[in-house]
């Protein structure tokens, strides 16, 4: 999977600039590199947050739009889970309430920790890049209200191996890049 190229045309799921919390090659750049296969590559997009952090309003994540990274079909939806507190975690559901896309080429968007009842796409649906699938929340196992974004090799969590997953023409602390991977502590936003 190293020298994967990535097939789907990737945007950021997001609008606006959010930080990599993590990301990378590395386990230093990324605490998903020892964690589940199919999440070996995977992304989490965070924003700052407002006196000590203690309530989820107090986060800019918290209730913002994600967005679609690519065209594709809704193959998985879980849009019930409750948002948890500041240093809680739902070990039941681990991602959350979450959107599947099925790019139609051998890659599927995984996208967690929605809100809860945010979600707006149903199975079977078809999108588009750029999309609002629904809004940041803090369900599942997760430390605060953020997005995390993964490229997979199917559609099941319990079958899927992670993919790099190279963004084709974004901002990269305030300069473009083409074709990147990117990395924990970088300020990303699309081009609009």
């Amino acid at each position: 999977m190293e020298d994967y190229q990535t097939k789907t045309n990737l945007i950021l799921p997001f609008k606006g600039t959010w930080i990599v919390g993590n990301g990378g090659r590395s386990a230093e750049l990324d605490t998903h590199i020892d964690s589940t296969k199919d999440q070996h590559y995977a992304y989490d997009f965070i924003k700052p947050h407002k006196e000590n952090g203690e309530r989820l309003t107090d986060y800019e994540a918290f209730g913002s739009e994600v967005i679609a990274s690519a065209d594709g079909t809704i193959c998985q939806v879980i849009n019930g889970s409750v948002d948890v507190g500041i240093g809680e975690r739902d070990n039941d559901v681990l991602p959350g309430n979450m959107v599947v896309i099925d790019h139609g080429n051998g890659e599927w968007s995984m996208l967690c920790h929605f809100k809860r009842n945010s979600i707006i796409v149903f199975e079977k649906d078809k999108v588009k890049q750029g999309d609002v699938l629904g809004l940041c929340g803090n369900t599942g196992n997760t430390s605060e209200p953020h997005i995390h974004y993964q490229l997979q090799d199917a559609a099941l969590l319990i079958k899927a191996k992670g993919l790099p997953a190279k963004f084709k023409k974004i901002l990269v602390d305030g300069k473009v890049e083409e074709n990147i991977e990117i990395e924990r502590n970088q300020k990303v936003s699309n081009i609009i």
